[in-house]
């Protein structure tokens, strides 16, 4: 099957995209928590991410996500609720 990595590839992107922000970030950061003492657990999440992410660690999209709510630059194309009150990350 010559085209199944693309289809793959364009399904999980699709159902990504398609997922709501804030439940993608509370899943993600349960996963963190849940898993954070067992090494091997958290390690295959992070590879996981790593394989997701072209090599980026999930710790260092934390830290850029956080930087960027707290800061955020013009180039970014990231939108912000300007009127969130809440703790930022």
């Amino acid at each position: 099957m010559c085209n199944l990595s693309l289809i793959f590839t364009e399904i999980l992107k699709d159902e990504i995209n398609a997922n709501d922000e804030e439940r993608l970030y509370n899943g993600l950061k349960r996963l963190v928590r849940k898993y954070s003492d067992d090494n091997a657990a958290f390690s295959a999440i992070d590879e996981f991410i790593r394989v997701l992410c072209g090599g980026t660690s999930l710790k260092e999209i934390f830290l850029l996500a956080k930087d960027e709510a707290l800061h955020p630059t013009i180039s970014s194309e990231i939108r912000v609720d300007d009127s969130c009150d809440g703790p930022a990350v």
